[in-house]
């Protein structure tokens, strides 16, 4: 139950698709939901935060300490702090009992905060929107494979706010027995995780995730301890003995051990998640104790409605940053280097087999041709392919195969006014539908997607499939929009624009091609090809 009284800001905007209604809702930012992860609880799970005497004033706007590899965005790639644990609620009124739509942000594992995504657009709507952040990069995920530091602390994090929504929502006018949970990229995958793990069970009801899931390559951190000590060396402090080495990064300073990811990514920022989730069978009380696959294969999902989706230009993140010619052409001379750490293969194909796999990788994606502009998109395609879609049509006909309860997918094909590659490519140049750019037109972030007419009849269609499926499970598109089956052809919608909406089939991301690689997934993927 709530701890104490809390003091919130009335917010009015004009934000909606009718930009002349008058929007005003209620605002909470930075409510704790856990003790700060300080001092000596660095590296530890997170454990409820106390009650607290007189007045919180929620009116803050917190980040976790993180590395952004975003240039156009930050001034220091290093920000926030690692007193970060707080969640922030959104209500257009205290006694409505309200359907709940909680955001999960993404960035890799390494960068992002939920205050970056706003509820303008839904506060019209009569939801309850929720946002909170979690432990990032080393802070979050660092991992010793064994009980000093099992890893997983960020989506530890995560389900810790879960249980402060379902136990508290109901004093911001949201009913805690209509909890939608939402995420895009790294909280897509996080979304799918809390349907895969017990420990989240019955804390929400209905999901979706936008561009990722938990068998996408640069979600499952490969070799963690290895990692770990990548970590310690660069900080200066011993290996040998694991309780020293922890011990001496909890004496080191935050940022110090943060700006570590930059070094653990060879070429710009990639791999761009070089943190992220374990498989904890080490822990006495995992969360993830087996593969996401294994744990599909033997139907151990929340038996619940879930969409998944994904974009037509899911490689325009990272793509979007090597649009300039210098770029591609670095890419281009030295393929056999730069691939294994864009694409997230270089710890799951062996050694010596790299080459021979990212000279495959260039042939069936560029076959003669070099790297140019003019191909760029051959490119988009190819770190679409690996990074998001194969896997993401991998997810979808599995959770269907093993949940009674409806999965829907949708294909998003609409470019509007902006897009998420404008950080990237720093102009407005169309080079197609970003990572993301379905996310903007539900939540209000830093890409205006309300500037014209087409635009907010686009945020109206793609709010209604949240709000109708947070409601009762089954999204409202107009048409009719078939649950994928268990078996056959994946069906899906793909949404062109406000009024361009149909149902097809396909197999998403040229999977034949890149399930014949020697990529350690595929190994693990063996068993269950029969039910793809």
């Amino acid at each position: 139950m709530m701890y104490s009284i809390i003091k919130f800001n009335f917010y009015c905007s004009c934000y909606s698709e009718h930009l002349l209604k008058l929007n005003c809702h209620l605002v909470f930012e930075g409510i704790p939901y856990a003790k700060p992860p300080v001092g000596k609880y660095r590296f530890k799970e997170s454990v409820p935060a106390e009650p607290w005497k007189g007045v919180w004033k929620a009116n803050t706007k917190y980040e976790c300490l993180q590395y952004n590899h975003f240039p156009r965005l930050v001034t220091d790639p290093i920000d926030g702090s690692e007193d970060c644990l707080y969640v922030n609620v959104y209500s257009p009124k205290l006694d409505g009992n309200l359907d709940v739509i909680v955001f999960i942000h993404g960035g890799a594992f390494i960068f992002g905060a939920g205050v970056k995504y706003q509820p303008h657009i839904l506060m019209d709507k009569n939801v309850v929107f929720v946002t909170f952040n979690y432990r990032l990069g080393p802070l979050g995920f660092l991992s010793t494979e064994d009980d000093v530091v099992p890893g997983n602390n960020g989506l530890k994090d995560q389900i810790l706010a879960l249980k402060w929504i379902k136990e508290n929502v109901r004093y911001f006018g949201g009913n805690p027995n209509s909890i939608t949970i939402t995420g895009m990229s790294a909280g897509g995958a996080s979304v799918h995780f809390h349907t895969l793990t017990h420990k989240s069970k019955n804390l929400f009801h209905r999901a979706i995730s936008m561009s990722g899931c938990m068998l996408c390559p640069w979600v499952i951190m490969e070799k963690p301890l290895e990692r770990s000590r990548e970590v310690a060396v660069a900080v200066g402090c011993d290996t040998k003995n694991v309780h020293d080495m922890v011990d001496c990064l909890r004496r080191r300073p935050g940022k110090q051990i943060v700006a570590v990811v930059g070094k653990l990514q060879p070429w710009m920022y990639n791999p761009f998640s070089p943190f992220g989730v374990v498989i904890d069978e080490w822990a006495s009380d995992p969360v993830l104790p087996k593969h996401p696959l294994e744990l599909l294969r033997e139907k151990v999902v929340s038996d619940i409605p879930w969409i998944a989706s994904h974009t037509t230009g899911e490689g325009l993140y990272n793509g979007f940053d090597y649009y300039e010619q210098q770029r591609l052409q670095y890419i281009d001379e030295n393929w056999n280097q730069v691939m294994p750490h864009i694409l997230h293969y270089n710890f799951t194909v062996e050694h010596t087999d790299l080459d021979t796999v990212s000279q495959k990788i260039r042939k069936e994606y560029l076959g003669q041709e070099k790297l140019t502009k003019k191909n760029f998109n051959k490119l988009i395609d190819l770190m679409g392919d690996r990074l998001f879609k194969v896997d993401l049509d991998k997810c979808t006909r599995l959770q269907a195969a093993a949940i009674k309860s409806p999965v829907y997918h949708y294909m998003f094909d609409y470019r509007g006014a902006h897009s998420f590659s404008e950080f990237g490519i720093g102009s407005n140049v169309n080079i197609g539908v970003s990572h993301g750019d379905d996310t903007v037109y539900v939540i209000m972030t830093e890409v205006d997607s309300l500037s014209t007419e087409k635009d907010r009849e686009m945020s109206k269609f793609m709010s209604g499939i949240f709000l109708t499926f947070a409601r009762n499970g089954k999204p409202d598109v107009g048409i009719n929009w078939p649950p994928v089956s268990k078996e056959g052809q994946l069906k899906y919608l793909k949404i062109s624009s406000p009024t361009s909406v149909t149902v097809e089939d396909t197999e998403f991301g040229n999977r034949p091609f890149w399930d014949s690689l020697p990529l350690e997934e595929n190994e693990k993927l063996f068993n269950v090809r029969d039910e793809l």
